[in-house]
């Protein structure tokens, strides 16, 4: 019985006799989509869509009890208050003569400029509590009540999400009825849904991330050299996305990498210029960014997808009064991070799988920041769209493998209970996954040449 049953699984996962051995290219050279491509294309729009509705009506029920208890004096659900405070505080941020300074930031400094013009919307509002001592949470509870703040939020909304669908549909090929269902699945899967409710500008980096791909192996001398641009602006934002410098490295363009290195620093230096006419800010920036990494309640957190925080919870079990500073979690740590770094750098360069490369670029990503929220997840669409895309030429492990793990990263009502070890422990499988892959794909290449 449980042997048929696997069968079935296997049977549902497999290939459809009706389609070619190997996907062929359309005339613009984007792969088409068959017929098993389609089933899981379908299958993730429905799941997602489902998740989204269920996660909804749980939402609503869980809004009901939180506020009847907060009525009757409970401060248990306060962190609702939290909802939409990244967009409230790097606003509020951006309108300050020096978000370093005067605030406490560890954002940089283009992550909260690229906010202003959202900014000048809410202006009025946030000067009626300048000079007033509030927590982020406390400010936000105060600024959403105003109408300027949802046409802020609501233009975020529609400007990232719009370029991101069509960036992603231009990059990938998918057109027509596809491409809608795309959108329905970005605007309705949970990390989007989360990077939204936070407002946080990560989304500005994944944008300029695509930009960067779509135009790196351009004809045009210029467009090429405008995707460097885009990289480096895109790391600038959020420091992680330069590791997809890795899709120049494979075809060993080392200058371009170097250009793009050039392009970083001097977008990056020059950005703290938005707050003022010298680099005074770059001291108190390092030192609030320090701090931030280095917080214990971050790394002990359930919400904190890194490495090291599972590190450091796996170690506090064993030694509970480690400190997140001491030289024992701090060589532990580093030897880690640096090891998997240095593997998945080679085999991100090495391996002839642009789905690997992908993956590994989306798992280092997350994996790899001290401190790594779930909005960070939002890079695992260029992996799942490269999926739905191979889909054809992927082992049975795999696609089962790899439909459950985006399945459950995608599906909104898991984020209601706040604890994403789970998801860290999905993308690190990822990361062993596609490491393996690599290392057997190199083997069967030098076995193939010894044999010639």
């Amino acid at each position: 019985m449980i042997q048929t049953y696997f069968q079935k699984i296997s049977a549902w996962f497999g290939n459809d006799s009706s389609e070619p051995s190997a996907p062929l290219l359309s005339p613009d050279g984007k792969i088409k989509f068959y017929n098993s491509n389609k089933k899981i294309y379908n299958s993730f729009f429905t799941a997602i869509t489902v998740g989204t509705v269920i996660a909804m009506i749980a939402i609503i029920l869980y809004y009901v009890y939180a506020f009847a208890s907060m009525y009757n004096g409970s401060t248990k659900f306060d962190w609702l208050l939290g909802i939409f405070s990244d967009f409230v505080v790097i606003m509020n941020y951006s309108l300050e003569e020096s978000p370093y300074v005067v605030g406490d930031s560890s954002y940089p400094p283009i992550a909260i400029a690229i906010l202003y013009p959202f900014a000048l919307i809410c202006k009025d509002v946030f000067a009626q509590f300048e000079f007033s001592e509030m927590t982020a949470d406390e400010l936000t509870a105060e600024v959403i009540i105003y109408p300027q703040f949802w046409v802020a939020i609501l233009l975020f909304f529609a400007i990232c999400s719009l370029l991101i669908i069509l960036l992603t549909s231009h990059l990938f090929g998918i057109k027509g009825k596809d491409r809608l269902k795309l959108g329905v699945m970005i605007m309705f899967s949970a990390p989007f849904i989360y990077t939204v409710m936070r407002g946080n500008t990560i989304y500005f980096a994944l944008i300029f991330l695509v930009a960067f791909l779509i135009l790196k192996d351009s004809k045009n001398p210029v467009a090429r050299e405008l995707s460097y641009v885009c990289l480096a602006i895109a790391g600038a934002i959020k420091l992680y996305p330069l590791f997809f410098g890795v899709f120049l490295l494979k075809d060993k363009k080392i200058f371009a990498s170097f250009r793009v290195a050039v392009y970083f620093a001097l977008i990056f230096g020059a950005s703290f210029f938005f707050f003022r006419n010298d680099f005074g800010d770059v001291s108190p920036f390092i030192d609030n960014l320090g701090g931030f990494m280095s917080n214990e309640v971050r790394l002990l957190a359930t919400n904190n997808l890194s490495i090291s925080a599972q590190l450091y919870k796996l170690l506090h079990l064993f030694v509970p009064g480690l400190s997140a500073e001491s030289t024992l979690f701090s060589v532990i740590n580093l030897t880690v991070i640096f090891a998997v770094f240095a593997i998945s750098t080679y085999a991100a360069i090495a391996t002839k799988s642009n789905f690997s490369r992908y993956a590994i670029c989306f798992a280092i990503v997350v994996l790899i920041p001290t401190i790594s929220y779930f909005y960070v997840i939002i890079f695992s669409i260029l992996a799942f769209l490269e999926y739905i895309r191979i889909y054809g030429e992927m082992n049975i492990k795999k696609r089962i493998f790899y439909f459950i793990a985006f399945l459950f990263l995608f599906t909104s009502f898991v984020v209601i209970a706040k604890n994403f070890i789970p998801h860290s422990l999905i993308i690190m499988a990822i990361l062993a996954v596609e490491i393996i892959s690599v290392i057997k794909e190199r083997q069967q290449i030098r076995a193939k040449r010894k044999s010639e």
